[in-house]
């Protein structure tokens, strides 16, 4: 086995984009020189090694042909004519219609495709119908950053120095598989190799290009000194120009680049591996920029997370359903955890400054770290509550679709559980989230448009997988009857109370709404007796409510009521004594904010169908209509207008 390390020398995504783009060009030469092998990408910390199964030898590289890294952009301008090429073109070379990325065409291929993708949704066949159209090609994307970003002719200069090259491709690989071998990578000495190399096989070629922002998010011009004194534009920006194609090469595998919805700004997404193979890499992210689309600015952090956890927990159900099985894998994908294969991904935001972009933020987004998957039916109860959380989120916005500053709030809450290893930032979200579903509701009459519910059985499941500071389980907490009961009488009181006013108009008995009782609940938690007298009080309302309006009904029936009569009017159940007591009990096992956050976020979630009664009409948990997760479809994903 060979080893290589590159080292992270601006501790940045470019070291990542360098060390995914050194891999792959040592898979292009394994398969030219047919020694395939698996390659694993590791990150040690101080820097990345690429593990290969077998070794690239200079018998290797002199029988070695001509090989090609990463495709040239080919545009047309207005002034065009067909037939002709433009300035890129001719900078890319002769031949690059023929070894080029057609721009111009694959993006009239997206466009066509998405507009028979939207007008086949819904009818029978439809994948049937379009397989009969040609597919988008997956790299348009990264080409139209690389065109709106304006950095095309630097990037075709990168591309077609390589090809230039020809033979002496074999040597330059043969420097970089040197300057790799070791840790502490020497590029000087690099750079004075080639530089020594050209001068005797008497070829005219830089050694230097410039540094792009695109693949070095933090290099740029400008005051970035530690303590400012002056703005100069003096500082070079070169860098040894094959480890700038690298990077680009990388960046074809691990970024994945979107233009900001309703915006010109853009955000890239490059990720940041752990520890993983070459090969599953490629597959993970291909199929992760297949479901992930463009969207709002926080959305599409909280988006690109869940997403690729999603496909995380693809490819793992595969390896299961193998084991289960008893079938071999070549690469098994055996991973349990989303993070032990990357740690997320480095964000970058540019915004459009009209002649060029400037690089705004840097940030980074981590994956769910609460994330397990042992199991075929973990898999499939995560792929479940994966795609909860992606509806709830995705329709966390104003009727007119857009986000002000109560759903940004609200999103950026949602990340900081979704980044973490904490429930507490969940709560938080969990209680703003019922006083937002109660107001939007109140206000959208139409009951296939409200807003969706978590589920009970969905906040267990994340329970169990935290790891928490608690000394006790918190199943503890949400198993206990009394603490379900008052659960219940809380979502009996808002949620369900709401629909019956909105949805059940004709109903014999209609219970008030309790509006802000999640949040008048959680002012009162960091408190136990406050928190256990606000509570006492709404179930003495609660309690006093639900047996006048029994008494209401048993004079106007003249009669007992029967179970079967309190079914047929839907009545609700009352809270025990016993139901306090418990409740009583916990908080002083546990503490009155975590039983108080719970209880809120059960009180306002969805109970399975039937657990403490069977209505006749939908539970109001499942309200939002049935789809997929993208209940928007764009035009085309892919498209400037983004």
């Amino acid at each position: 086995m060979q080893t290589y390390y590159i080292d992270r020398s601006s501790d940045t995504s470019a070291d990542a984009l360098l060390a995914v783009g050194f891999a792959k060009l040592l898979q292009i030469v394994q398969g030219k020189v047919r020694k395939q092998s698996s390659i694993t990408i590791r990150d040690t910390g101080s820097c990345y090694t690429i593990e290969a199964a077998t070794s690239i030898t200079p018998d290797d590289l002199q029988r070695l042909s001509k090989i090609a890294l990463v495709q040239p952009i080919i545009t047309k301008t207005k002034n065009t004519k067909e037939g002709e090429q433009d300035d890129l073109s001719k900078q890319a070379g002769k031949n690059t219609f023929e070894n080029g990325f057609e721009y111009e065409r694959q993006k009239e291929i997206s466009k066509n495709y998405y507009i028979k993708l939207k007008e086949l949704r819904g009818v029978p066949n439809a994948q049937a119908m379009l397989a009969e159209e040609s597919k988008p090609d997956p790299q348009l994307g990264h080409y139209i950053a690389i065109n709106q970003m304006k950095i095309a002719p630097t990037f075709n200069d990168l591309t077609q120095r390589w090809d230039a090259l020809g033979e002496l491709q074999r040597e330059y690989i043969g420097i970089l598989l040197k300057l790799f071998a070791t840790p502490d990578n020497d590029v000087d000495a690099a750079l004075a190799a080639c530089q020594a190399l050209l001068k005797k096989a008497q070829f005219k070629q830089a050694v230097t290009s410039t540094a792009l922002q695109i693949i070095n998010s933090t290099m740029g011009k400008g005051a970035n000194r530690t303590k400012a004194n002056g703005v100069t534009n003096g500082e070079s920006l070169d860098s040894f120009w094959p480890l700038e194609l690298l990077k680009f090469v990388g960046f074809m595998v691990i970024a994945a680049p979107y233009t900001i919805q309703g915006s010109k700004d853009r955000k890239t997404y490059v990720l940041l591996p752990r520890n993983v193979r070459l090969s599953q890499l490629e597959s993970i992210m291909r199929e992760f920029r297949v479901v992930c689309w463009s969207s709002t600015a926080v959305k599409l952090d909280l988006m690109a997370s869940l997403l690729f956890a999603k496909t995380f927990v693809e490819h793992h159900r595969i390896y299961l359903k193998a084991v289960q099985q008893q079938k071999d894998e070549d690469e098994p994908f055996d991973e349990q955890q989303v993070t032990s294969v990357a740690h997320g991904f480095e964000v970058a935001f540019y915004k459009d400054m009209g002649s060029a972009y400037a690089t705004m933020n840097i940030s980074t987004i981590n994956f769910p770290q609460w994330l397990r998957v042992e199991t075929l039916e973990d898999a499939e109860k995560t792929l479940a509550l994966l795609k909860e959380h992606r509806m709830i989120l995705q329709n966390i916005r104003t009727p007119k679709g857009e986000e002000g500053s109560e759903e940004y709030e609200l999103l950026r809450a949602y990340r900081n559980f979704l980044s973490g290893n904490d429930l507490m930032p969940l709560w938080t979200f969990t209680t703003a989230y019922s006083s937002y579903l109660i107001s939007q509701r109140e206000h959208e009459k139409s009951f296939k448009r409200w807003l969706r519910q978590f589920s009970t059985t969905g906040l267990e499941q994340i329970i169990e997988m935290t790891t928490t500071t608690q000394p006790k389980p918190l199943s503890l907490i949400t198993s206990n009857p009394g603490f379900q009961r008052i659960a219940y009488a809380i979502r009996q009181a808002t949620v369900r109370a709401q629909y019956q006013h909105s949805q059940e108009r004709d109903r014999d008995v209609r219970y008030d709404v309790r509006y802000g009782l999640g949040q008048d609940l959680m002012r009162e938690v960091r408190y136990r007796e406050k928190f256990i007298a606000a509570l006492s009080a709404f179930l003495t309302q609660y309690n006093s409510e639900t047996v006048r309006e029994e008494e209401k009904l048993a004079i106007r029936l003249g009669g007992r009521l029967l179970p079967e009569t309190r079914r047929k009017y839907k009545l609700r159940g009352t809270v025990a004594v016993s139901d306090i007591d418990e409740i009583v009990k916990i908080i002083d096992d546990f503490d009155a904010e975590t039983v108080g956050s719970l209880l809120v976020a059960y009180g306002y979630a969805s109970e399975p169908r039937g657990k403490y009664e069977a209505p006749s009409n939908p539970d109001t948990g499942d309200t939002s209509p049935s789809g997929d997760d993208q209940p928007d479809l764009p035009n085309d994903p892919n498209g400037d207008e983004q």
